[in-house]
């Protein structure tokens, strides 16, 4: 099996192309609801982050991530979850081990250096001006707050680069990438031509 991570920054369309592999009978694996299921569920892991970190950073018996202002504190909160996300990352491969690859689908792929744990990672791009589009049209934002939050992540560019795959997500469609689902389909022979590859190298050693 080959572990594939996926990630993009905000309203570049990743939930979009994860719903596309899913669609393709790509088994996904949400990091990220894993994640807050975690930090409003595991009230022994949540107790050992009260003792450590204060109850600054809490909402009454859960964490609210909107309360967290300090990076180092954000990051120290992911050191100790990282363990729990990662063992339900293996119990969920184990449940598909007869699957070619599965997604590992993460906002913070790139920025946590999970990509690094994959055997593959997958960047989803979309311009500046399209996710200021996107955040606009979902969150209501005015312009200034949109950059703000938009400037906080992550360059885009700088994920393209660590990436093996990126896909582009353009909101016309009209690309010379072709469109996403094209995209996500050249990307799924390529994942699937590996694991061919891979498993032909093993029986011939």
């Amino acid at each position: 099996m080959i572990k594939v991570g996926l990630s993009g920054n905000r309203y570049s369309g990743k939930d979009r192309v994860a719903n596309l592999f899913k669609q393709i009978s790509i088994p996904i694996f949400e990091a990220d609801t894993i994640l807050r299921f975690i930090l409003n569920y595991n009230y022994e892991l949540l107790g050992e982050i009260r003792e450590k970190l204060g109850n600054d950073i809490f909402l009454t018996d859960s964490l609210d991530f909107r309360n967290i202002k300090d990076p180092k504190t954000f990051d120290k909160v992911l050191d100790m979850v990282e363990p729990d996300i990662f063992r339900a990352y293996k119990l969920f491969n184990k449940k598909h081990e007869k699957c070619t690859y599965t997604i590992f689908h993460s906002s913070i792929l790139f920025e946590r250096d999970w990509d690094k744990k994959m055997d593959l990672s997958i960047s989803v791009f979309a311009p500046h001006t399209d996710r200021i589009k996107r955040c606009k049209y979902v969150t209501d934002l005015g312009l200034l707050a949109v950059n703000d939050l938009v400037k906080t992540e992550m360059d885009p560019l700088e994920k393209n680069r660590l990436s093996d795959y990126t896909i582009h997500n353009y909101n016309d469609e009209i690309t010379v990438f072709g469109d996403t689902l094209s995209q996500v389909n050249k990307i799924d022979q390529k994942i699937i031509d590996k694991f061919l590859f891979n498993e032909a190298t093993k029986r011939v050693i």
